[in-house]
């Protein structure tokens, strides 16, 4: 989440988080958020991004150009979410 400005307001928010992997569509919740404490911000992800963890060897994967494979291992990644 990126910040500028007095009072600051949200310029730049993405979902790419390499611990929890959220859906893009959780936006609203994080819309919420900033909405109760005031914070102007976008009205989407300004960079969103889809997250699957392999269940064959246990690696967290960035889905890329609809690329439904892990990087490690090759094996298919589960079109729903993982995490």
């Amino acid at each position: 989440m990126t910040f500028a400005g007095d009072p600051p307001e949200v310029v730049g928010v993405t979902n790419q988080s390499t611990g929890f992997c959220p859906e893009p569509k959780c936006w609203g919740a994080v819309a919420a958020a900033l909405d109760q404490a005031g914070v102007r911000h976008p009205d989407g992800w300004t960079a969103a991004f889809v997250f699957r963890r392999c269940p064959a060897c246990g690696q967290r994967n960035l889905v890329k150009d609809d690329w439904w494979r892990c990087a490690v291992c090759d094996a298919g990644l589960p079109r729903g979410w993982n995490f």
